[in-house]
């Protein structure tokens, strides 16, 4: 039986790892680049809002969206701000994504799963904190700080224990 592992060039993990490293170094620079630039926070709060909104309208909720990313209505409003974007909770899983040391299909694999993951639990949590809002206001302040927070953290996590096992598999070193 032939070992593969002989076969690959000897620098070819020590690349592998370094760009990975470049890569997931350089994804934090944009998203730190974009949580920095008011123009584009404001066009991905302003999404979010708009979002929110036409699902809440969907449940016969009558909301509007003001000032850029505030969802209003004549029982509550809720503004969407930077920390309720996702884009953090979305760039670690996208950091951890690359930085493990599989291949680049891999990786775009994880990083769909991320953002289509974490935003779509982002939306559901938008669209909860409203709700609780408008039903049960004195618990609002708990169910964003302390519940919703914890359930996108173990979310992105388990999401990326979930690709990991499934869709990564990090070559071997001998």
């Amino acid at each position: 039986m032939v070992d593969i592992r002989e076969r690959r060039p000897k620098g070819l993990l020590h690349r592998r790892v370094w760009l990975s490293v470049l890569a997931a170094l350089g994804t934090a620079a944009l998203l730190i680049w974009i949580a920095g630039n008011g123009a584009v926070m404001d066009a991905v709060q302003g999404g979010l809002a708009r979002i929110t909104s036409g699902i809440l309208n969907g449940f016969g909720q009558r909301t509007i969206v003001v000032a850029g990313s505030t969802v209003s209505s004549d029982a509550f409003a809720i503004t969407v701000v930077a920390a309720c974007t996702g884009l953090f909770t979305t760039g670690l899983f996208l950091i951890a994504v690359i930085a493990y040391p599989t291949g680049w299909r891999s990786k775009l694999i994880g990083a769909g799963i991320g953002l289509g993951g974490v935003f779509l639990l982002n939306i559901v949590r938008l669209v909860s904190l409203y709700y609780i809002g408008v039903h049960l206001p004195r618990f609002l302040d708990q169910a964003h700080q302390l519940i919703w927070q914890s359930v996108l953290i173990v979310f992105a996590v388990a999401l990326w224990l979930l690709w990991a096992g499934r869709w990564a598999h990090a070559p071997e070193t001998a």
